[in-house]
């Protein structure tokens, strides 16, 4: 069970971390913050994806655990290894919200991106590969196993929230869109996170329609 409980923290961690910040301002200004995002990712710069995180949620995960996992996940345990391929995928922005409750702008992204877990000390038997199979299915990820240590993994439709508010001084900031996780819901406003299920629920039909 200790490696379906590391499987799930690592998708954690990975789905609601990666995040950077630019001014507020047009949609350029929210281009090049994907652009800067997927750079940041590709090269392992987890201070500075750390230090540009939507602050937050270092009111839940202390900002140096959280640098302790990816370095732990992205690197290597004892028990598995993480390949995220460097990467530059195509992807779709959104147009900008506002909730004038809270005085929050917000827009999203979506795009799909592609790694593989490695297991050094266990290899999977068919019920296992499903249950492992099954729980990235919860997470709107399709898996298959190359061999019984080694899984692929298709993560398509990622969702990106940016979001500026008086939090970040108005300075524009993003974080992942993850409504499985349980403190998902603690980070932003209720407005903004319905506006993010239906909106996420739309891409889904649409990629649904598709294959």
């Amino acid at each position: 069970m200790k490696i379906y409980k590391t499987i799930f923290l690592f998708l954690t961690v990975t789905l609601i971390s990666f995040n950077v910040e630019a001014q507020k301002d047009s949609k350029g200004e929210l281009d090049a913050m994907a652009m800067n995002m997927f750079e940041k990712t590709n090269y392992r710069d987890f201070d500075a994806l750390l230090d540009m995180t939507y602050p937050k949620i270092y009111d839940l995960v202390p900002k140096e655990e959280m640098k302790n996992l990816f370095i732990s996940m992205f690197q290597g345990t004892d028990e598995m290894s993480i390949d995220l391929p460097k990467q530059t995928p195509k992807y779709v922005l959104s147009k900008t919200y506002k909730d004038e409750g809270s005085n929050t702008d917000y827009a999203f992204l979506t795009y799909d991106m592609k790694m593989s877990m490695t297991f050094k000390q266990q290899e999977f038997d068919d019920k296992g590969k499903k249950m492992i199979i099954n729980m990235m299915k919860v997470q709107g990820m399709e898996a298959f196993f190359e061999d019984d240590s080694k899984v692929n993994i298709n993560a398509p439709n990622r969702m990106v929230i940016f979001i500026s508010d008086d939090l970040t001084d108005n300075k524009w900031k993003m974080l992942n869109y993850d409504p499985n996780s349980p403190i998902f819901s603690q980070l932003m406003p209720t407005t903004v996170i319905e506006k993010a299920k239906g909106y996420y629920q739309d891409i889904l039909l649409v990629y649904n329609k598709k294959n």
